[in-house]
C-alpha cells in the first residue's frame, strides 16, 4: 500500500486544473484537527485519558478509506480538494497530534520527551505527503504528465482499493471486553460529536461549491488514522489495544456514516 496509494493519488490527480479557492480547504483541516485536539485536551482530568484522546480522536484516515470508498465517485476537483485537505492532515497524522498531545502534558510523562528531531522524524515517513505535493505543485504549474508515462502507475494503482479494503478487513477485531468499552466510549462520542457538528459547519458557512462542501464533510465523519494505535503505543504502550479497538469501531461507524451521506448525496443529485 505504501506503493500503491502514491500511484492511486497520482493517476487521479493528473491534468487537473488547479483552483485557487480550495486552498481554503487546507485552513479547513487545520481548524478541524485543532478544533479535535483542543476539545481533547479539556475532555478529560486524568492525564492518560487526556492523551489518549488527544492522539486518538484527532487525523482522518484518507488515504486508507477514503480514496478507495469515494475513488470512483469523485470528479477531478473534489479529489484535488481531497488532496489539499490530506497535505495538512498527514502533518498531524504522522507525528504532529502525539507531539502536541505529550507536550501540552509533559509534567506527567517527563520519560516522553519531545524534540524537533524526533518530531521532524515520525513527519517524515510519509510517501504520500509527498505524492499529494508533487500533485498540486503539477496542477498549480498547469502540468500535465503523458498518459503513456503513466501507465505502470495505473496498473499498479488498479491494486488499491482491494488492498485497503483488505486490509480494513484484517484490522477488524470484535473481541472487546466492557473494560476496553467503557475506557473508548469516550472518545468515540467525542469524534463523532465533533465531526458531526464540523461537517453541519462545512455545509452552512464554507462559501465553496457543493461538490466540494459534500467531499470535506464525507472527510470529517472518515475514522481516525490508521497509524494512530501505533503513536499510542509509543505514548501510553498499555493502552494499545484500546486504540486498535476504537479504530475498529471508527471503522464502522464511518462505513455507516459514510454510506448513508452517499445515499443522500446521490438523491439529491
Amino acid at each position: 500500500m505504501y506503493i500503491t496509494l502514491p500511484c492511486a493519488i497520482l493517476t487521479s490527480a493528473n491534468g487537473i486544473d488547479f483552483d485557487v479557492s480550495l486552498l481554503g480547504v487546507m485552513l479547513i483541516s487545520a481548524l478541524a484537527n485543532f478544533s479535535l485536539l483542543t476539545i481533547a485536551f479539556f475532555s478529560s482530568r486524568d492525564p492518560k485519558q487526556r492523551v489518549f484522546n488527544m492522539i486518538n480522536v484527532t487525523c482522518f484516515n484518507i488515504g486508507n478509506f477514503i480514496v478507495p470508498f469515494m475513488q470512483s465517485t469523485m470528479s477531478p476537483k473534489a479529489f484535488l480538494a481531497l488532496c489539499m485537505f490530506d497535505v495538512v492532515n498527514a502533518l498531524f497524522c504522522f507525528g504532529g497530534s502525539y507531539s502536541i498531545a505529550l507536550y501540552f502534558n509533559r509534567k506527567h510523562f517527563p520519560e516522553n520527551q519531545i524534540n524537533l528531531k524526533s518530531i521532524f522524524k515520525e513527519m517524515s515517513k510519509s510517501l504520500p505527503f509527498y505524492v499529494y505535493v508533487l500533485v498540486i505543485t503539477l496542477s498549480a504549474c498547469s502540468i500535465t504528465i503523458p498518459e503513456g508515462l503513466l501507465t505502470p502507475f495505473k496498473t499498479i494503482a488498479g491494486a488499491n482499493t482491494l488492498l485497503c479494503f483488505m486490509i480494513i478487513g484484517i484490522a477488524l477485531n470484535f473481541n472487546i471486553t466492557k473494560e476496553q468499552l467503557k475506557f473508548i466510549f469516550q472518545a468515540w462520542v467525542l469524534r463523532y460529536i465533533v465531526c458531526a457538528v464540523l461537517a453541519a459547519l462545512v455545509w452552512i458557512f464554507v462559501p465553496l461549491e457543493a461538490e466540494i462542501r459534500i467531499i470535506v464533510m464525507i472527510i470529517l465523519m472518515a475514522p481516525m488514522s490508521s497509524i494512530a494505535p501505533i503513536m499510542t503505543m509509543k505514548a501510553l504502550p498499555k493502552t494499545a489495544e484500546e486504540s486498535a479497538d476504537l479504530n475498529t469501531v471508527a471503522i464502522i461507524s464511518s462505513l455507516v456514516f459514510v454510506t448513508i451521506m452517499n445515499s443522500i448525496t446521490s438523491m439529491l443529485g
